[in-house]
């Protein structure tokens, strides 16, 4: 399991320095001394790797959504007009496809995110602490006058600290989490935001689609999931040690769905798992698992359950009878 620590205004100055880096190493103009002072800088610090590896898979991201675009080879008629109507909404229509498509549009609204087991520790300029679980992103807006964050994809930790002037707000799908001195988990799952509270208690705040506002406010030790369609579900009480036991590397399911074993699991695992049938999906599964090990979690699923796979390589994987 990857943990690192970053400060988000050393992160900043990381990720300017990074692209810099990168721009001119693909430029191909670096000289011999200039390659021996990135690989020093590459080398004094874990982060910097990180960021210039994070810059890289972007653009080589981009680099691939470009080789896609494959425009047909077609006889241009006598009229240019017609040509270029032709090709506008073709490519346009490309275009939008591999961007919905693509992480792409995750990566450039995120401030932070991980990659398939990474997990990250961010420690923010009021001194609050966001622990980031494997493949989740976030945004992060703090002044003198707001803390503001978005959660943009997966699951994290919050450890507030104490800052009346400035609520710690964090924005989770249509909802709005206000920290009431607190720390507290939150996590979109099958459509839900699920908000777990470990200390002290939070304000749940849910918009739902006829622009009604429903409130709860959620103490230690219980959850509250909410949805914009469904509204707040029913407060339940929780054991916060297994809520969080993804810090620990362990995933704790007590008398869960295989289909929801199975999606928390391919969250720590880059490829498809897919079930056959409702029925297998609905089996109930009890246990504590390793996030460093999916592949063979799934293997002990299959064996305990009395089920079978289809498997082309690890990355696309089919359960059934």
């Amino acid at each position: 399991m990857i943990k690192s620590t970053t400060n988000v205004t050393e992160k900043a100055a990381i990720k300017t320095a990074a692209n810099a880096w990168w721009v001119r190493l693909d430029s191909g103009t670096l000289s011999t001394q200039e390659r021996e002072k990135l690989t020093s800088w590459l080398a004094a610090d874990p982060e910097h790797q990180q960021a210039f590896d994070a810059i890289d898979v972007l653009w080589n991201e981009l680099d691939s959504i470009k080789q896609q675009i494959v425009l047909p080879k077609i006889v241009v008629p006598k009229t240019p007009w017609f040509h270029s109507l032709w090709m506008a909404p073709t490519l346009v229509a490309c275009c939008l496809a591999l961007w919905l498509f693509s992480p792409l549009p995750m990566l450039l609204r995120a401030d932070f995110h991980t990659g398939y087991g990474e997990l990250r520790d961010i420690h923010l300029s009021d001194g609050s602490i966001v622990h980031l679980n494997s493949n989740s992103a976030i945004t992060v807006s703090i002044d003198s006058n707001q803390r503001q964050l978005s959660l943009l994809q997966g699951e994290a930790w919050f450890e507030v600290s104490s800052d009346e002037s400035r609520p710690f707000q964090v924005h989770a799908e249509h909802g709005i989490i206000t920290a009431l001195g607190t720390a507290f988990n939150i996590c979109l799952r099958n459509g839900l935001t699920e908000v777990s509270v470990t200390q002290h208690s939070v304000a749940v705040d849910v918009e739902q689609a006829k622009g009604q506002t429903l409130h709860a406010v959620v103490d230690e030790g219980q959850q509250l999931a909410y949805s914009q369609q469904t509204g707040l579900n029913n407060i339940k009480m929780i054991d916060s040690k297994n809520v969080i036991a993804w810090q620990r590397g362990k995933l704790v399911f007590e008398n869960q769905p295989l289909g929801e074993v199975m999606a928390e699991l391919n969250r720590y695992h880059r490829g498809y798992w897919f079930i056959s049938d409702e029925s297998i999906a609905q089996r109930r599964v009890s246990g504590v698992f390793r996030t460093d090990q999916p592949l063979s979690v799934l293997s002990a699923l299959e064996s305990s359950l009395q089920v079978h796979s289809t498997r082309i390589s690890d990355y696309f994987i089919l359960l059934h009878r």
